[in-house]
């Protein structure tokens, strides 16, 4: 059992970032990670299914108690093109299925967000990598009647820093990537702080080991029925990537999240395929 954790703080999550960014780098070439920018007039294509289900939650004090069930699908199909060496520009539309179970089942399926936005790279050398993204997430169900659109309703401004190391871990050349995201959610859900991190080992020629964690933490509560308590929750993501061809990169992941707090307990897969030009 993981021990409870209230809330954790900006400043800690931050902090933790800070200690991490200094890892003695290694001197090779980074692998795939999000911090690095594309080079100028080469890019990648990504599309990336995830499924999740959810039939339990944790409450105000983190323990788990049935609620009700849902099943989420996510396609997304994302486009990175290098403008030039600093800047690469972003797009990604998305589609959403959602089904709630009863009672009242309720059901959306149908666009979800669209990105779009560009990474600008801040700082390199041989081993990291600092930079900044804003994506514009624009939502595509409109104000959906069904209740299992709920939550995807209104527009959200992704605002991050990233930082991203390459080094040698027990001898495997490896990389960290670091994402401190605000989210501005508006509407009716709170604003949003997210750490994310991954961890990538290259564990055969051709094989990658990742490791991956996703960190919410709401700014308060939100408006509304729905949104009307704060929350946060932290996820781990554990997979694999194999290069298919010097091109073509396949992905595939299992996620679940290992303690909330007014979130649900989520468990699925996510399945990749990155495509580079």
């Amino acid at each position: 059992m993981i021990p409870r954790i209230e809330g954790l703080s900006h400043l800690v999550l931050t902090a933790l970032v800070l200690m991490l960014a200094w890892l003695a780098p290694g001197m090779w070439q980074p692998l795939h990670a999000g911090a690095w920018t594309m080079p100028e007039g080469k890019g990648q294509v990504i599309l990336q299914g995830s499924a999740l289900s959810s039939s339990q939650s944790f409450g105000p004090k983190s323990d788990l108690y049935s609620s009700r069930p849902f099943e989420k699908v996510e396609v997304n199909l994302v486009f990175e093109y290098g403008w030039n060496d600093w800047l690469t520009l972003i797009a990604a539309p998305q589609f959403l299925y959602v089904h709630l179970g009863a009672p009242g089942s309720s059901t959306y399926s149908g666009p979800g967000y669209s990105d779009v936005g560009a990474r600008v790279r801040l700082w390199q050398d041989d081993s990291r990598v600092f930079s900044a993204q804003s994506v514009l997430r624009i939502s595509g169900t409109g104000h959906s009647s069904s209740a299992a659109a709920v939550g995807n309703e209104d527009a959200e401004l992704d605002l991050r820093l990233l930082a991203g190391f390459s080094f040698n871990l027990f001898g495997r050349a490896s990389y960290l990537d670091l994402a401190v995201a605000e989210r501005l959610r508006f509407g009716d859900p709170p604003d949003e702080f997210r750490l994310d991190a991954t961890l990538g080992v290259r564990t055969a020629p051709r094989w990658q080991l990742l490791l991956q964690s996703f960190n919410v933490v709401s700014q308060g509560a939100g408006k509304g029925p729905y949104f009307n308590r704060s929350y946060e929750y932290y996820k781990m993501q554990v997979g694999a990537a194999w290069e298919f061809t010097p091109t073509v990169t396949l992905q595939g992941s299992m996620v679940s999240t290992v303690f909330a707090r007014n979130a649900p307990l989520e468990n699925g897969m996510v399945l990749s395929a990155i495509y580079k030009f």
